[in-house]
């Protein structure tokens, strides 16, 4: 965002100086009019004198409402220094055009007609005030022309004008074609015009057709009608809508006729005055009106449109198994695993589906400074809960009710008699895992006491002790084991960003300050505060050298502890704790001196009300802009994913002045059991197995058969089992066992034996062991569905997830606090290979230091590349090793808490080698609601009564700029064609009531286009606001944005640009409130194009709400040509063609990203690479399919 906010800025200078306002505005019939200064909008409503000559009239829109805006004004201002206006509007041949103007009181004007080859063909030069009126029957479809003339007059004087249009001539029938089907005028092959307003939003034409023929409709009116578009539907002989022409402006259209007879193809208005959402208390911004031409062949042929999107063939099963949420163990989880094979199952080449809940998990679903607003992982299930209900209800069912048994051997055996007769000669076994515990160890106990102490040095922003290091303004500092952290602080004024780097050993920046000042405000750069994680040269960094600042550098003095981590299947977690509330922090250090926790939370500081900005122009008390702990008695630090080694824990003070403080540290290695790894590992995927059998998955424990068990062998008729014993966990229970078909001891045979289905796709499903919580559960339903094995991210070589933890924690401390929304910073990139080893580094540092001739790499060593492609190679190595790397893209999908398995991780895993998506978790229920809606989405999705309808929220677009560099894009009017293709409904919105009622009322999908706020809130168009130029002006909704400052609406073309400052501020809705008011999505799916949204906790808040995914980003500088042109290519494959959302996000990737899955050397070094720093996110299954209107509800079988 920090990129973004700079590029906002010179934005706004560019609309200002080069924008040319060629549009016109329009309001619907619902607009309040009064509110506007009418004394200002003269002439026509655009508040600026009209053209001066004939190529620079401006537009009137004679068929719409009358509200003075833009174009539908109907008041002038002339004087003897304004002498010429000059007007044009739209017309069809044959109507009569009437134009009228009363002049002001002993004012003069005269008026004539032209056209558009300047002629003159009518005009009325009426002496003194007498009104002036020309009538005048068009001859030609197309732009007319008025010049009014002032003759005489005192001052300025205003006038008053008309313009009506008589009769109509569509398709030269002499009248209007009708606005109803029954009543269609006939036509021929040929070509005609029309003519469409307010009063007449459809034509209607029908037209003779055999079978086989080719029907070829092209519609034009963007050189007729001025900023107007109309579309095509064409309808077959039954009254069937069959396809439509939905480009925005000039349409072609050709469709094969399947039936013969008579064809219909009705032209309107978009967004018209009749199919256009409803306001409650705002007002829709309604347009369009103008002549039109239309060209009817009838071809030997046409090919055929792109065929229905395909549906994904489930049979849902009437029944809903329900397993009571136990916080405390993973006996839940583990019957939860039992239940999968009998609510997801093969049978005679169907596939059969029932969702499993979880109950009673009252965690709540909160992010930010009410930790219990405003819903719980209840309310999201419920959510699941409504929409499955619902669905069943549309077949007149009810689903039964199965409760599963708490205890998981009971529960298996009971869901295997309930769910399967006999003779169930083979079942599949597991050992249950609930009992298994994992070791701690305190690995480090110290009490002590801090004395604080604290050096705080001033450096001028000149000074000649500032060098240049690696291309960036340092000055260094050695810095000795004593200094714990350090705060750079920026003193004076010049746009100068402070940061900190670790010149030795890292040679890299570490922290920055780049909000509020310069941004909204000026003022002192205090914010940054880091911990010294090795012993080393640091520096004090910026980007500007001037005399206009000082550095004031504080070194704040703390303790550090070794300790050692021995295995890499271990937990840290420290705990600090104090007799009264402190300051005091902990941090972790892994081996290699990273600093590995604490992160910094997403959000920082109160949320304003509703519509009030959180720092806007950085007040003079701004809690949104720095971290700084509450004082506490304790404070924790967590690291899931540690690598082997010596290990550093740090403490230090947060702040400089205080008293001694008396602490106890306690540092606990927790070491995941073996024996709960094995189990867990094979009973999720004895799930898969079972699932891909039909057969029931009973437990053993790990030395006997439980009576349960055995009592469900006998009662099935069990004879053979498939057993399912990773490490061979179950050796001492095979004995005991019916005769073992298949004794599957290792990941390898547990993985082989799942891609010998048929039915396993080229999907991979992994989760984490080590928070201890059943996240195995639902990420085993999920490959259950996809025939995909569940493997364990703990047993891959380099620790991918260790090192998606340390690049994680390093954005979050490299970014800033953006209006009170963390801001994750950008690892550091470099435009060519850096081959330097760590040793060469040192020597050339050394030769650099002592003054001699260095070469030195770019700050930052490309950490970007190398920190992604090794963490991608662990990923890579794994599946490689496990012989899952086939033939094609690879599937991923990652289900785990998000701060377990970083969403860096499935984002580095998306191009052109693989695609990937993300179950995030705040409980095992909570994943289980988004897996569950995720594989029954093709049949929820019939619960969402706005199913048909597609919306979006496009706020910033360049619509036919580029934001001064890359390609042209028309993003607005792409999105406008595509949304509606499949014959959905589109239907586009700015203000936040009509959005959140859209949201509310249903829609399949919703694409949001505009700032992120540090990922903190979506932006709309205000419907009021003080910070602009016109504070007494209501706003209206609109499809798309449009620059309100500068008194344009979304008839206007060319970029839209909100500003997190005036002019064209944006109305900012902080996620608190849009979890306050957003109800069930009923699996809406949610796209983002925004800055750093995908790093933060608006995603969760879709989810919670009940969407079926989140596509988006967690980088920055995403609001770009490319990116945009990118959503146009992506939205294609989805919307039009009906690729799986991840496949299509992965293939497009390497247009405008680097491409880690291939290390494509162009693609790293690209310009648009370099300076786009996006990281995909799909939280939710990347091989959903995206609905479409073809679709049609399965009929679910009795329960």
């Amino acid at each position: 965002m920090r990129n973004s906010t700079v590029w906002k800025k010179g934005i706004v200078l560019f609309i200002v100086v080069l924008f040319v306002v060629t549009g016109i505005n329009v309001v619907s019939k619902n607009v309040d009019s009064t509110l506007l200064n009418l004394d200002s909008n003269d002439d026509a409503g655009y508040k600026k004198d009209a053209g001066t000559d004939l190529p620079r009239a401006l537009a009137l829109y004679p068929g719409e409402v009358i509200d003075d805006t833009p174009g539908r004004g109907r008041t002038g201002t002339m004087s003897s220094s304004d002498t010429n206006d000059w007007y044009f509007f739209s017309v069809c041949q044959g109507q009569q055009i009437v134009f009228s103007v009363v002049p002001p009181s002993e004012f003069d004007i005269n008026i004539s007609l032209w056209t558009d080859r300047t002629v003159m063909v009518a005009s009325s030069n009426n002496s003194g005030s007498t009104p002036e009126t020309v009538t005048y029957t068009a001859t030609y479809s197309g732009k007319w022309y008025v010049w009014l003339k002032y003759i005489s007059g005192t001052e300025t004087g205003q006038y008053t004008f008309s313009v009506v249009f008589n009769g109509q001539n569509d398709a030269n029938s002499g009248t209007d074609a009708p606005n109803t089907r029954n009543a269609a005028l006939l036509i021929t092959p040929g070509t005609y015009f029309g003519f469409l307003d307010m009063n007449d939003p459809y034509d209607w034409y029908k037209f003779p057709v055999t079978v086989g023929q080719g029907i070829h409709v092209k519609l034009k009116m963007k050189n007729i009608a001025y900023l107007t578009d109309f579309d095509l539907q064409l309808y077959d002989p039954s009254g069937k809508l069959v396809y439509e022409g939905n480009q925005y402006y000039d349409d072609d259209l050709l469709y094969p006729a399947d039936v013969a007879g008579e064809w219909n193809v009705r032209v309107d208005i978009f967004p018209g005055w009749i199919d256009v959402p409803q306001p409650t208390n705002w007002s829709y911004y309604s347009y369009g009106s103008g002549a039109y031409n239309l060209t009817l062949a009838i071809e030997s042929s046409a090919p055929a449109p792109p065929g229905p999107i395909p549906q994904p063939q489930i049979t849902p099963i009437a029944k809903t198994f329900k397993v009571t949420n136990d916080p405390d163990s993973t006996k839940d989880d583990f019957g939860y695993l039992a239940a999968i094979p009998a609510c997801h199952y093969l049978d005679g080449g169907k596939r059969y589906l029932a969702p499993i809940i979880y109950t009673g998990d009252a965690t709540p679903t909160a992010y930010y400074d009410d930790p219990t607003a405003f819903g719980t992982v209840d309310d999201t299930t419920q959510y699941l809960v409504d929409d499955w209900n619902a669905y069943l209800a549309m077949h007149d069912k009810t689903p039964v009710q199965y409760s599963v048994l708490l205890d998981p051997i009971e529960a298996a055996a009971d869901i295997a008699t309930h769910s399967w007769t006999s003779p169930q000669t083979t079942a599949v076994v597991a050992v249950d895992g609930s009992g298994f515990e994992d070791t701690v160890k305190t690995v480090l106990k110290r009490t002590a006491t801090l004395r604080r102490k604290a050096v705080v040095e001033e450096i001028p922003g000149d000074s000649d002790k500032i060098v240049y290091i690696g291309g960036t303004a340092c000055y260094p500092m050695f810095i000795g084991p004593k200094w714990c952290a350090l705060n750079v602080s920026m003193f004076g004024t010049g746009g100068a960003t402070p940061s900190i780097s670790a010149i030795l050993p890292f040679y890299m920046t570490m922290a920055q300050d780049w909000w509020p000042s310069p941004y909204d405000g000026e003022g002192p750069k205090t914010d940054i505060y880091y911990p010294v994680t090795r012993m080393g040269i640091w520096a004090a960094s910026t980007d500007i050298i001037s005399n206009r600042w000082n550095y004031k550098i504080t070194k704040y003095a703390g303790d550090r502890y070794r300790f050692k981590v021995a295995d890499v299947d271990s937990v840290i977690n420290a705990k600090l704790t104090t007799t009264e509330a402190s300051d005091l922090l902990v941090f972790l250090i892994d081996p290699q001196g990273n600093l590995r926790a604490p992160d910094l939370p997403a959000w920082n500081g109160p949320v304003n009300p509703i519509h009030v900005w959180n720092g806007l122009e950085n007040p003079e008390y701004n809690p949104w802009r720095n971290w700084h702990p509450a004082p506490h008695t304790e404070y924790s630090a967590e690291v899931l994913h540690p690598e082997k080694g010596i290990w550093t824990a740090i403490v230090v003070p947060r702040d400089a002045n205080g008293s001694n403080v008396k602490y106890t540290l306690n540092v606990d290695v927790r070491t995941v059991s073996q024996d709960r790894a094995d189990a867990t590992i094979s009973a999720a995927n004895a799930a898969v197995i079972a699932s891909l059998n039909h057969m029931p998955l009973l437990y053993v424990t790990k030395d006997s058969v439980p009576a349960a068990t055995a009592s469900a062998f006998t009662t099935l008729g069990v004879t053979k089992v498939i057993f399912v014993e990773r490490g061979e966990i179950g050796s001492a229970v095979r004995s005991s066992l019916p005769t073992i078909e298949k004794d599957l001891k290792t990941m390898q045979e547990i993985v082989d034996e799942i891609k010998s289905y048929p039915a396993s796709e080229n999907y991979i499903t992994v989760s984490s062991l080590k928070t201890g919580d059943g996240y195995f559960a639902p990420a085993a339903l999920l490959a259950a569905y996809h025939g995909s094995p569940v493997l364990p991210i703990e047993d891959a070589p380099g620790n991918p997830a260790g090192v998606a933890d340390r690049i994680e924690t390093w954005r979050l401390w490299d970014g800033d606090y953006y209006h009170g929304g963390r801001n994750s910073g950008s690892l550091p990139k470099a435009n060519e290979p850096v081959n330097i080893t760590k040793l060469g580094l040192f020597i050339q540092l050394v030769k650099f230091f002592l003054k001699k001739e260095a070469t030195l790499p770019p700050l930052g060593l490309d950490a970007d590349r190398y920190w992604n492609e090794e963490m991608y190679k662990g990923m890579n190595d794994y599946i490689v090793g496990l012989g899952l790397d086939r033939d094609g893209p690879e599937g991923y999908c990652f289900i785990a808490p998000r701060d377990d398995i970083y969403s860096i991780l499935h984002s580095t895993m998306m191009g052109n080698n693989s695609y990937a998506g993300d179950i995030p978790g705040i409980t095992p229920a909570y994943s289980s609601a988004i897996v569950v809606r995720d594989i029954l989405y093709p049949a929820l999705i019939f619960a969402n009564p706005g199913r048909n309808i597609t919306t979006s929220q496009l706020m910033n677009y360049p619509d036919g700029s580029n934001y001064g560099h890359g390609p042209s894009v028309f993003t607005s009017r792409v999105i406008k064609n595509i949304f509606q293709s499949h014959l959905r409904t589109f239907e586009g919105h700015c203000l936040w009531d009509a959005h959140l009622q859209r949201m509310n009322e249903g829609a399949s999908v919703m694409y949001y286009l505009g700032h992120a706020t540090g990922g903190s809130g979506i932006s709309a168009q205000y419907l009021q606001t003080e910070n602009c130029s016109y504070p007494d002006q209501i706003w209206w909704d609109s499809w798309r944005g449009y620059h309100y400052d500068y008194w344009q609406t979304s008839r206007d073309n060319g970029q839209v640009w909100y500003n997190p400052q005036p002019p064209t501020l944006y109305d900012i809705i902080h996620y608190k409130w849009v979890d306050q008011q957003m109800r069930n999505l009923r699996s809406n799916a949610i796209f983002y194009t925004s800055c750093v949204t995908g790093d933060g906790d608006g995603p969760m808040v879709y989810l919670d709400h009940g969407a079926v995914f989140w596509c988006g980003y967690a980088g920055a500088r995403c609001l770009s040509p490319v990116s945009e042109q990118q959503a146009e290519l992506f939205f294609q494959d989805i919307m039009v063609n009906g690729e799986p959302i991840g496949l299509a996000l992965s293939k497009h990737l390497w247009k405008c990203s680097r491409d880690y899955t291939t290390g494509d050397p162009y693609r790293m070094y690209n310009q648009t690479s370099l300076q786009l720093n996006m990281i995909p996110c799909i939280y939710g299954d990347p091989n959903l399919i995206i609905y479409s209107p073809e679709w049609t509800s399965p009929v679910p079988a009795d329960g």
